[in-house]
């Protein structure tokens, strides 16, 4: 049977969620019926679950099944591995820090089968601008202007994440700029600073700000026109750009502090065009639907282990009663492998299970990339205390070498030790 060509496509933002269904073989620009629920952001895991969950299955509501799912989330994320890394981003998400969330959903929606991808938002906005906007420019900057300083990069269409040309954290928030760095001077937080600094008041939303159309806003606007081309005109000129791309809140605004920019950026070789998008979330929506059918079923498959064999069975038994439990091990390769596994046989127990990953704890933010030698020692004790279990899940299970380390009160399985260890056939 053909696979369907179209993906549904998320947007998680701090107080709301939006979907909509995204027909692969059309490209341009279109209205697209969207989705949206309310979410805090602030709430347990299980709820905010709840929520993504619930905008998920209305817009899938009588329609054929989708080729796969793709979450645009803020990060720090990891994006590879489906696990929420929030942190440090005002609580937002944090009591979901560790949350193996692209199992929760699976769980949540019913649908096993089906592939959820995550990816970064500003990624997705730029796959989404290029498709939605049609697109030509050899060497492209995007920009999403809101709560924080969002970049990627594009060279013939395609996305960059590594060039000698751009940042080597592949984004601009955390570049040197002013007296701090580059997120700070282009988000609202700038905003409202400066609004307080010129007039000793409380500060004003950007919109409220642009609205007022004064001396004072009009020159708040003009400042942060000229902050950003200062700020990007080396880098511009240094990757060879041809197009920059301004989405977020901050851009309804754009036709405020254009002129300002601009005028930063005419020492470049090359004029670069400038656009100002008014459907970032239209966007967004549509290249997270793009992403999520371009990458493939690979990642989905069940993966393979040389593990020794457990004994699930008697692993489930001695959860029967928990809700909460540790599962640590020093001999485990493929901990994405036992997860499953052990998944696999809790929910046909009954359990319904929320999984955190104790390398959500590392000190580093290269999970993926520790060696068993470093053991606990890479975990960070901060991290630690953020990783709580949700108590008004049936069980909550963190996993992972270290994972005894985490102090949660519940059962404790060693792998290595607990357990009877049979070789694989």
């Amino acid at each position: 049977m053909e696979a369907p060509n179209v993906s549904l496509g998320l947007d998680v933002g701090g107080s709301h969620v939006t979907a909509n269904v995204v027909d692969m073989s059309f490209t341009g620009e279109r209205s697209l019926s969207m989705v949206r629920k309310e979410i805090d952001s602030f709430g347990a895991a299980s709820e905010i679950v709840a929520a993504i969950a619930d905008c998920i299955m209305e817009a899938l509501a009588g329609r054929e099944p989708v080729a796969g799912i793709g979450i645009a989330f803020p990060g720090p994320f990891n994006y590879a591995k489906g696990i929420c890394t929030v942190l440090h981003v005002g609580g937002k998400f944090e009591r979901m820090f560790g949350l193996h969330l692209g199992q929760a959903l699976k769980d949540a929606t019913g649908m096993p089968d089906t592939a959820f991808r995550f990816f970064n938002d500003a990624h997705c906005f730029a796959i989404g601008a290029y498709a939605r906007n049609r697109l030509e420019s050899k060497r492209t900057v995007f920009l999403t202007l809101g709560s924080g300083f969002g970049s990627s990069f594009m060279e013939n269409g395609a996305l960059v994440t590594h060039h000698n040309a751009l940042p080597g954290s592949g984004a601009f928030y955390n570049e040197p700029f002013g007296e701090s760095i580059a997120d700070d001077y282009f988000s609202t937080r700038w905003f409202h600073h400066a609004y307080k600094q010129a007039t000793g008041q409380a500060s004003k939303d950007v919109r409220e700000l642009a609205e007022m159309d004064s001396e004072v806003s009009k020159g708040i606007f003009h400042e942060f026109g000229a902050n950003l081309g200062r700020f990007l005109l080396p880098w511009l000129k240094k990757f060879g750009c041809d197009e920059l791309v301004i989405g977020g809140n901050i851009a309804k605004a754009g036709h405020l502090f254009l002129n300002a920019l601009e005028n930063q950026l005419k020492p470049l070789d090359c004029k670069v065009r400038v656009v100002l998008c008014d459907d970032t979330e239209a966007c967004i929506l549509t290249g997270a639907a793009c992403l999520a059918n371009r990458e493939g079923e690979a990642s989905d498959n069940a993966v393979e282990s040389t593990d020794p064999a457990f004994d699930t069975g008697l692993l489930v038994e001695r959860l029967r009663h928990e809700k909460t439990a540790a599962i640590d091990g020093f001999e485990v390769r493929s901990w994405e492998f036992v997860r499953q596994k052990l998944h696999a046989a809790l929910t046909a127990a009954g359990r319904n299970v929320l999984w955190y990953d104790i390398d959500a704890c590392l000190k580093t933010p290269a999970a993926d990339e520790r060696h068993l030698g470093d053991g606990f020692h890479s975990l960070d004790d901060q991290k630690m205390r953020v990783l709580r279990p949700d108590t008004s899940a049936d069980l909550c299970i963190v996993y992972g070498t270290g994972a005894a380390l985490c102090g949660w009160e519940g059962k404790l399985v060693n792998l290595d030790s607990d357990l009877e260890m049979k070789p694989v056939c």
